[in-house]
């Protein structure tokens, strides 16, 4: 398969830099929908009481405590003394993982964006919206292995270094997210966001699996499976030899008698990872590489802040 990543490279610290798509998403806000831990005052609920706008409960007022703090309209209704306990709001860290697999490569014609290229642009314009937003943000970047992790910082230095990372990465070997994602559970321990951004291929319960090893540290998990629009259609009408990217093997095949089997494991595969992830609380987003990333991530973020 054609593959434009060489010819893009010359051009992408321009282009990972987008004012237009950054501008965009820039003005959005992405907002922990779980208590976060953090260092910094910023949006996020957090785990610990403090002092914010909002309130979360009550308990009996009792020597002591502030006046400003006691409830007069509870003392009105009850005739009993009760304070405010104040939500405090801080900032979070967000880690990026990004697929570097050789799957992530794939781009049908001379051109197109492939999916890492595209992969590097959401997460350029993530780091940048978190970053505005006082928060840490962290890369890291895998196929079989974890390739290069930076930890969580909120320092415009580090979004350089984030930036420059991910020019210098070239497509990897074959692709194993779970193994991967066990392996980073393990160094990220404070609760936080995850956002994984891959093209999803593997086995669904394995991935769900590892997936479940943030949420049992209590991590926000939000997934963005990128997929070609060629991969989600099959348009190919003539004898055509397909290639498996992530291995040695090749076949030729007529695409019109194998394009309704292959749909219907394909939507089998996608409505299970949806239907998984949902059950599991786990953010699952589809998207094609077709369409413009600053577009489908600041759609993605409104429709998440209205239902917050």
């Amino acid at each position: 398969m054609p593959n434009c990543l060489p010819a893009l490279s010359i051009f992408m610290a321009k282009r990972l830099l987008d004012p237009k798509g950054l501008g965009l998403v820039g003005r959005m806000e992405l907002v922990a929908r779980q208590a976060v831990e953090g260092f910094l005052s910023g949006l996020h609920p957090s785990p610990y009481f403090g002092s914010s706008v909002e309130y979360a409960d009550h308990r009996p007022y009792s020597v002591g405590d502030e006046i400003r703090t006691i409830d007069w309209k509870l003392l009105a209704k009850t005739d009993k003394y009760y304070v405010k306990l104040f939500e405090e709001e801080t900032n979070t860290r967000c880690t990026l993982i990004l697929d570097t697999s050789r799957s992530m490569s794939f781009a049908p014609s001379d051109g197109a964006l492939d999916k890492l290229t595209y992969g590097m642009f959401m997460a350029a314009a993530l780091a940048h919206l978190m970053l505005r937003q006082n928060d840490a943000v962290g890369l890291a970047l895998f196929d079989h292995a974890l390739r290069e992790y930076l930890p969580a910082r909120a320092t415009p230095s580090h979004f350089r270094n984030m930036l420059n990372l991910m020019e210098k990465t070239t497509p990897g070997d074959d692709t194993d997210i779970a193994g991967v994602l066990h392996e980073l559970a393990g160094r990220i321990p404070k609760r936080g966001i995850i956002i994984l951004i891959s093209d999803m291929l593997g086995d669904v319960d394995k991935l769900m699996d590892s997936l479940g090893h943030f949420k049992y540290q209590r991590h926000e998990v939000l997934v963005f499976h990128l997929m070609d629009p060629a991969e989600r259609t099959f348009p190919y009408e003539k004898l055509t030899r397909f290639k498996d990217i992530e291995g040695a093997g090749s076949v030729i095949a007529n695409p019109r008698t194998i394009r309704k089997a292959y749909l219907t494991r394909l939507n089998e595969f996608l409505d299970r990872l949806r239907r998984t992830c949902l059950e599991r609380d786990i953010s699952y987003e589809l998207i094609l590489t077709d369409q413009r990333y600053d577009k489908v991530l600041s759609a993605y973020l409104a429709r998440r802040n209205r239902t917050m």
